[in-house]
C-alpha cells in the first residue's frame, strides 16, 4: 500500500474513506487497496466504530461498481480494490474523484480550468444520456458567443423552442445559473420535445447551489416562458450516501453524481473535448496528493 496519501480530515465518513481507498489503489505500486489497509490505519488511530466504518466503506465501493459499470476503474472483490489497468482509460471517473477529494487550493492548475472541464464532461454525459444534442452555456464560453444575449439567441436557434430572448438586464448576465442545455429533436424539429437545463457544481459547496437554477424562472425571465416541459438537471463530481442522494434528488431532479457521469461519458470523448487537458490536470493532482 502507498503511504503517500494521508487519511482525509473526516475519518467518520464512509464515502470519503472509499475515495481514499480508490486513491491508494490509483497510486500504489501493486495497484490495489483493501479492507485490511483501512482497518489497520483506523485501528492505529483508535477510531470508534471501526468495524462499522470499514463495512460501510466496502458497501459504498460495491455500489460504485454497480453505478459506474464498465467506466469504474477498479475491480472489487468485497474486500480488495484493484486497478483494472492504466487510469488514463478512465479519465472521467478519476477526474471527478480528484475534484471531490482535493481542496480548492490543490485543484488550481495554471492554464487548466477544472470548472470548465467539469461542465464539458457534464455536457457529454447529458448528450449521451438523452441520445440528443447539447450546448455548454456556462461562462467562460467556448463554442457559444461570450455575451449572454448572443449566446442565448444561438441556443434559441439550435433548440427551436423560443423565438428570441428578451434583452435588457440579460446583457449583464454571465450564465444565469444555466451551464448546459441538452435536447432531443423529433424528425419534424417542431416544439414539444425533451429539453434539459443543467447546472454543474464541482466544489464542496454544491449543496448551496442545488436550487440556483430554476428552469421555469429562467424561461419566464429571459425567454418569454417555456413551451416544452423542461427537465432540471444537476451535476456533481461527488458521491453521496443513498439517504443523502434521495433527499437531495428532490431538489436536483435529474441528478448526476460521479458514477452516473462516468457511466455516460466515454473516456475518448472527454479527452478529445478537453484536448488532453483533463488527463494533464489529473496527473498534476495525483502528484500533489502523493507529495
Amino acid at each position: 500500500m502507498s503511504n503517500g496519501i494521508p487519511l482525509p480530515p473526516d475519518i467518520t465518513n464512509p464515502i470519503v474513506l472509499s475515495d481514499w481507498l480508490e486513491l491508494i489503489a490509483l497510486t500504489a505500486h501493486d495497484g490495489n487497496s483493501s479492507h485490511g489497509d483501512l482497518q489497520r490505519v483506523l485501528n492505529r488511530l483508535s477510531v470508534d466504530n471501526l468495524d462499522t466504518l470499514c463495512t460501510d466503506a466496502m458497501r459504498e465501493l460495491n455500489r460504485r461498481v454497480i453505478a459506474a459499470g464498465d467506466s469504474y476503474p477498479f475491480t472489487f472483490s468485497g474486500t480488495l480494490l484493484k486497478m483494472k489497468n492504466d487510469w488514463q482509460a478512465y479519465t472521467p471517473y478519476v477526474f471527478c474523484l480528484l475534484l471531490s477529494y482535493c481542496d480548492e487550493k490543490q485543484k488550481k492548475i495554471k492554464g487548466l480550468l477544472h470548472e470548465v472541464m467539469f461542465e464539458q464532461l457534464s455536457c457529454i454525459a447529458a448528450k449521451r444520456y438523452i441520445d440528443g444534442e447539447v450546448l455548454r452555456f456556462g461562462h467562460p464560453r467556448d463554442t457559444l458567443p461570450s455575451g449572454f444575449f448572443n449566446a442565448l439567441t444561438q441556443v434559441c436557434g439550435a433548440v427551436g423552442e423560443w423565438s428570441y430572448p428578451q434583452s435588457g438586464k440579460s446583457l449583464r448576465k454571465k450564465d444565469g445559473g444555466l451551464d448546459l442545455v441538452a435536447w432531443k429533436h423529433f424528425p419534424d424539429r417542431q416544439i414539444g420535445k425533451l429539453i434539459l437545463f443543467g447546472h454543474c457544481a464541482s466544489g464542496d459547496n454544491w449543496d448551496d447551489k442545488i436550487n440556483e437554477l430554476q428552469p421555469n424562472d429562467f424561461c419566464s425571465r429571459w425567454l418569454s416562458g417555456d413551451k416544452s416541459p423542461i427537465v432540471k438537471s444537476f451535476f456533481i463530481p461527488h458521491r453521496l450516501s443513498p439517504e443523502v442522494f434521495e433527499d437531495r434528488a428532490i431538489s436536483a431532479k435529474l441528478f448526476f453524481d460521479r458514477c452516473r457521469i462516468a457511466y455516460w461519458a466515454p473516456n475518448d470523448d472527454f479527452r478529445q473535448i478537453t484536448t488532453g487537458h483533463s488527463a494533464k490536470w489529473c496527473e498534476h493532482l495525483l502528484e500533489r496528493v502523493t507529495s
